[in-house]
């Protein structure tokens, strides 16, 4: 799932790497590397009644991922910020819709320039191609499944301490995402970390895991924790809280 600086040196030029710049696009018109192209968080979610960030419908990712020149033959190298959950959610975003295929640069995009990349301003055109979905659906899950199951998973909040106490879902256990991102420069702490801070926290491998935030963002941040870590059973809520509340469906 996670991909070195030098990784990324020694495949740049490969015809089959699509590079995506996950940052606010004012960020990447200011500077970019060379071959990468713009993919915000905004253009991979749509709003429900009560302002959750749900997984787009499946044609409008056709589109945009054709756009792209992603097909099913293509690796997907996302280039994001440790701190900003965008390229991970984007990243579960293409998992739910098949593409397994889909890496993360394991680096911030300013160490990128100490490790030689020179940024432009230039934009890519992709040849435009025609992206084949694959819905997995055993990584999503919706309110009212969950409701109906609490008991049978195992529901991590990656929120803060304090969102958390003012109100979370029943029978969840606090595990902020920021407790699994690295300060280094790199995205995520390494493997052996990750799965110390999960079995301290009493998460069994066997679990069914479900992650939620409150809009899903930092949830998928969570969710690429768990997988690095070895964990295979886990499901995104991508409508998380704001979705949950908004059903006012039962909190503690």
């Amino acid at each position: 799932m996670l991909v070195s600086i030098d990784w990324l040196k020694d495949n740049l030029t490969d015809p089959n790497i699509v590079i995506l710049d996950t940052r606010p696009k004012t960020m990447f018109l200011y500077g970019h590397i060379s071959k990468s192209q713009s993919l915000t968080i905004d253009q991979v979610i749509q709003f429900d009644q009560y302002g959750a960030n749900l997984v787009v419908d499946e044609k409008k990712i056709i589109d945009l991922f054709s756009s792209l020149g992603i097909d099913n033959s293509k690796t997907v190298v996302l280039v994001g910020d440790s701190m900003d959950p965008s390229a991970a959610r984007i990243a579960w975003t293409f998992l739910y819709f098949g593409h397994e295929k889909t890496c993360l640069l394991d680096a911030n995009i300013m160490d990128l320039q100490r490790n030689g990349f020179e940024l432009t301003k230039r934009l890519f055109i992709p040849e435009s191609t025609t992206f084949t979905p694959k819905i997995n659906s055993k990584i999503r899950i919706e309110s009212d499944y969950l409701k109906e199951n609490l008991n049978n998973f195992v529901i991590l909040d990656a929120r803060t301490p304090q969102e958390f106490m003012g109100g979370h879902l029943p029978n969840s256990k606090l595990i902020p995402f920021t407790e699994g991102i690295a300060y280094d420069g790199k995205l995520f702490q390494h493997k052996n970390f990750l799965q110390n801070l999960f079995s301290q926290n009493q998460i069994s491998k066997d679990s069914e895991i479900v992650c939620y935030c409150m809009h899903g963002h930092r949830a998928s941040s969570l969710f690429l924790q768990l997988m690095i870590a070895g964990y295979q059973n886990i499901k995104l809520y991508d409508g998380s809280f704001v979705d949950w509340y908004g059903r006012r469906l039962p909190l503690e």
